[in-house]
């Protein structure tokens, strides 16, 4: 496993979720949002589906 991105989304990284973009020994990405323990990992189709629903405005802050 190779990490490709890490970043976290608040300046203390105790109290905010770290998003970390990996490449898995076949190849595939994958990426990992960790919080408090917490992990959940989205597969490569996932990850881009959230990406295109926040470009076209599906997905908005709240």
């Amino acid at each position: 496993m190779k990490t490709i991105k890490k970043i976290t989304l608040c300046s203390s990284a105790h109290c905010c979720p770290d998003i970390e973009v990996i490449e898995k020994e076949n190849g595939e990405k994958e990426v990992i949002i960790e919080e408090n323990g917490q992990k959940i990992v989205l597969n490569k189709f996932a990850w881009n589906l959230l990406v295109k629903y926040i470009k076209e405005g599906e997905l908005k802050e709240i």
